[in-house]
């Protein structure tokens, strides 16, 4: 399984050089890994699942373990929370080795996304079943972050807002490990085209979709979300939102391709999303994904 990468010949040699010189030797991948994860946990997931993908589940477990015993130890010799490291590195390198499975268990870009959808979707239910009040079981989490925001000077405005946000915690927290896992994917298929060739990144992105059968379900919760208060529907809404994100970013740059524009649009785009219009500019990319599931949106700008 391989891919190839799109993009400028200056990058793409950056890149290659990079991805080369990371998988050359374990111990590169596994102190970037360590270096990363309390930083940039994508990043130390992304390069967790290129190891599994290039080298098998066990390896990708061997990296994983002396990944996570060196946060560990840096964690204790800096004075950090060890268990919040651990915490911090089970959840973000272990990830990696499951999703770097799925990829190679699918050999696609789109069943991996999909799988990761079904992952969280269950988990959401699966907690619901054991917590029937899941709000109640983070009401010292908040309790103690709402004390942190008033401690810093917050409004009441503005903790009300983190108040309001206790039922659908839930949610937004599974909405969260998705965008994570999803983000680690596109990663590491985006290094993995440096690495192998053969099958384009750009091409499996572009054409990235929930599809039919999971964008019913994932329609109707939302519709039904805007009408009725019901708190498991509340609590799959983020998760839904965040699907049909990676869909808009998929039409978009489907767009951007035919039309050839600029790259400097798309930049502007993606610094747009780490702006106080974050919340904005990703419900107008989830809404742009969700018609895309059902009118084909990618073919309103035909290539020129």
């Amino acid at each position: 399984m391989s891919f190839r990468r799109p993009g400028a010949a200056g990058t793409k040699n950056i890149m290659k050089v990079f991805v080369s010189w990371a998988l050359a030797r374990r111990y590169r991948l596994i102190v970037l890994a360590i270096a990363l994860a309390p930083i940039i946990p994508v990043a130390a997931t992304a390069l967790i699942t290129l190891e599994t993908v290039r080298r098998g589940s066990l390896q990708g477990s061997y990296s994983a373990a002396l990944s996570i015993l060196g946060v560990l130890l840096l964690a204790f010799v800096s004075g950090a929370g060890v268990q919040f490291a651990g915490a911090l590195g089970v959840a973000t390198l272990v990830t990696g080795v499951g999703v770097g499975c799925l990829v190679r268990w699918s050999r696609s870009m789109a069943l991996a996304f999909q799988a990761i959808v079904l992952l969280c979707l269950f988990g959401i239910l699966g907690s619901g079943v054991l917590w029937p009040d899941p709000s109640a079981a983070f009401n010292p989490l908040i309790e103690s972050f709402v004390e942190t925001l008033g401690s810093s000077g917050a409004t009441e405005e503005q903790i009300s807002v983190i108040q309001g946000w206790q039922p659908m915690l839930l949610g937004v927290l599974f909405a969260t490990l998705f965008l994570q896992l999803s983000g680690a994917l596109l990663l590491a298929l985006y290094w993995l085209a440096f690495a192998e060739g053969g099958w384009s990144f750009g091409e499996q992105f572009r054409s990235l979709k929930l599809g039919r059968v999971l964008g019913w379900p994932a329609t109707l919760v939302i519709g039904l979300g805007m009408v009725f208060n019901v708190l498991l529907v509340q609590n799959l809404i983020p998760l839904a939102l965040a699907c049909f994100l990676f869909q808009g970013l998929s039409v978009l740059h489907t767009w951007s391709k035919s039309r050839q524009w600029h790259p400097a649009v798309l930049g502007v785009l993606y610094l747009l999303m780490i702006t106080p219009l974050t919340g904005v500019v990703m419900l107008l990319l989830s809404s742009v994904g969700l018609l895309d599931n059902w009118i084909n949106m990618r073919a309103l700008m035909r290539p020129r």
